[in-house]
Formats: C-alpha cells, structure tokens, sequence
C-alpha cells in the first residue's frame, strides 16, 4: 500500500474530493499574533463535526497559475491540494484535505511538498491559506510547516451564518526571512 503523489487533472481532482474531509470539533481557539497555537485560549462548544460538502467548493478555474496534486492509494484518491497565484503573488493554497481515515500518515505533508516545490518553481515569495478557529489540527499543522499567522477576520463568515462563531485564520509562509 503506497501513496503517491500526483499532478492531476480537473477530473482527478473532483473524484478526490469526495474524499471524507471532516472533522470533529470541541472547541473555537481564540487566535493571538505571535503565540504558538498551543497557547490560544479554547472556548469549549457542544462537540460536533464539521464537513465541507460539494455547495461549500469555488469549482475552480485551473489554469497555467495553478497546479492540483492528488495522493493515490492503490488507485483511489485520498488527498487533495490545490495552489493557485493569488493576486498577492502568493500562492494560495486551497481545496486541502486529507480522507478522514487516512489522516496521520504523512500525505498531508507529502501533498504540502509537492505546493511548496511548484510555487518555488513559480519563482512566488511564499504561500498563503486560509483556515478557521474551529480547526484546531489544520491550525497546528500549519504552524508545524512553519506557516505564521498574518491576517484575522472575525466576520468573514458571518455573511453566510450570521451569529456564527467562526473567525478566519490567514496564515502565510514567505520563503525568504522577513524583515
């Protein structure tokens, strides 16, 4: 059973996504600039799981600015990642999940090399998501990739959920030191 990462089509990268990306949540972290996520104070909540379903996806235009990669088990897709430019020169990072079962086994970082390399090879200045407080893995695993947290938006959903608890976390990964 080995996992391999490829450069996908469109359609390869649809079939991906119907991929168990959940995820379970506890709590809402409130985000501080500077503090490891570790040390962000958690506001318990009524557990329950969270899951992206297919109204919640940009259906994406991919083009020569963007590039999709695919983890593949024994010819099934269990990950996904996307990485287009962004207007800021960045590379976006978008679309990234890992199928709930096959979690903690290194495909998430596979798939995270495999952006890294293509906006290197874009010449990009670094990378940039966007996740929310009630990620509490997603948040951690950005921070272990060396992503710093630049940008919180406590009403970038509340258009959509109003009364929503839900803040948005930009986190960005610039490949040279920063001033």
């Amino acid at each position: 059973m080995t996992v391999t990462i490829e450069r996908a089509a469109p359609l390869l990268f649809d079939a991906a996504g119907k991929a168990d990306f959940s995820f379970e949540v506890d709590a809402y972290l409130e985000p501080t600039f500077g503090t490891p996520v570790s040390e962000w104070r958690r506001i318990p909540t009524e557990p329950y799981v969270k899951s992206y379903g297919k109204t919640d996806e940009d259906g994406g235009e991919w083009d020569e600015d963007s590039a999709l990669f695919v983890a593949m088990l024994d010819d099934a897709p269990v990950g996904r990642l996307s990485v287009t430019r962004n207007w800021n020169g960045y590379g976006l990072l978008d679309h990234f999940g890992v199928d709930r079962q096959h979690r903690a086994g290194g495909i998430g970082n596979r798939l995270f090399e495999q952006a890294k390399s293509w906006a290197r090879e874009q010449g990009l200045p670094g990378l940039s998501l966007e996740t929310q407080n009630n990620n509490l893995t997603a948040c951690r695993f950005y921070e272990r990739q060396g992503f710093q947290l630049g940008g919180i938006d406590r009403f970038f959903y509340r258009g959509l959920h109003p009364g929503t608890r839900e803040i948005a976390l930009f986190w960005y990964l610039p490949f040279a030191p920063q001033i």
